[in-house]
């Protein structure tokens, strides 16, 4: 009677007996140890070409406890050569010492316009309605905003202060969505805190400090009977209605979010 190897019926493969097993190399001992030191070398070797076992004694090197070899290479990228200046045109740039200031003076370009339901315009028109809105709201996620007076709607494009649309009242109410954001102190909240005298006023606390700091950015204020006109000679054709006796308490900090609207311009100290 024969005894059937475990190895199952008619294999013909005789059971390993404990002596030929103890003569065998343990698999696992021809198993290579990955390096997890990533230090770019192969793991150390034993003579008899077989891989150093955990038990065997032999030490790993890794690259914290050996020194630097020619394969290694740098962490740090070095740029070939030094970064070219923005396009003329740019609206962002990545360069620190730009000096391009980020508000942008308000520019109007007809081909860059879309109409509904106006026609005419003169551009002090438009300048007065971004500049003094009778209501404005945010549209396009953010992207633009709609200043109201009149009859009159403009639509800016925040990111370059681009006017992109010029439509009537009605149309612009009749398309506004029903939950929309109210921008109409979206200027005067970019501009900082409330204007308070004492130290640490950011904004005139008078109109006579105003004047003063318009004179020196370069602003031109020709006088009028009720109000009179802004310009600069940088921004041929923005002309902006300057009021000759202002009634309202916060006439420095509108002033200064308007000049800052049309003209690019910060009047913050």
């Amino acid at each position: 009677m024969t005894q059937d190897s475990d190895d199952g019926p008619g294999s013909g493969a005789p059971r390993p007996t404990p002596r030929a097993l103890r003569r065998s190399t343990d698999p696992a001992q021809r198993v290579r140890p990955v390096d997890w030191s990533a230090s770019g070398r192969p793991p150390a070797v034993e003579p008899s070409g077989e891989a150093a076992s955990p038990g065997s004694g032999t030490v790993l090197e890794t690259a914290s406890t050996s020194a630097p070899t020619a394969r290694q290479r740098a962490r740090t990228v070095e740029l070939p050569r030094p970064v070219p200046a923005p396009p003329p045109g740019a609206v962002h740039s990545l360069r620190p010492e730009d000096p391009r200031p980020l508000p942008r003076p308000l520019r109007i370009v007809d081909e860059d316009i879309r109409t509904v339901g106006v026609s005419g315009l003169r551009a002090e028109q438009i300048v007065q309605t971004i500049a003094d809105p009778e209501d404005a709201w945010t549209a396009d996620s953010g992207a633009s905003d709609h200043f109201l007076r009149g009859e009159l709607v403009a639509q800016v494009r925040r990111a370059d202060n681009a006017v992109i649309g010029l439509f009537s009242t009605r149309y612009a109410l009749s398309v506004r969505p029903e939950e929309y954001e109210p921008a109409l102190d979206i200027a005067e909240e970019a501009a900082g805190p409330s204007a308070r005298g004492g130290q640490g006023t950011r904004h005139p606390t008078s109109r006579r400090e105003l004047l003063r700091r318009m004179e020196g950015e370069g602003f031109v204020v020709t006088p009028g009977a009720t109000h009179g006109r802004v310009t600069h000679p940088d921004h041929p054709g923005l002309v902006l209605p300057f009021a000759s006796t202002p009634s309202d308490r916060r006439f420095t900090r509108h002033a200064v979010a308007q000049i800052r609207r049309v003209f690019g311009i910060d009047l913050r100290r």
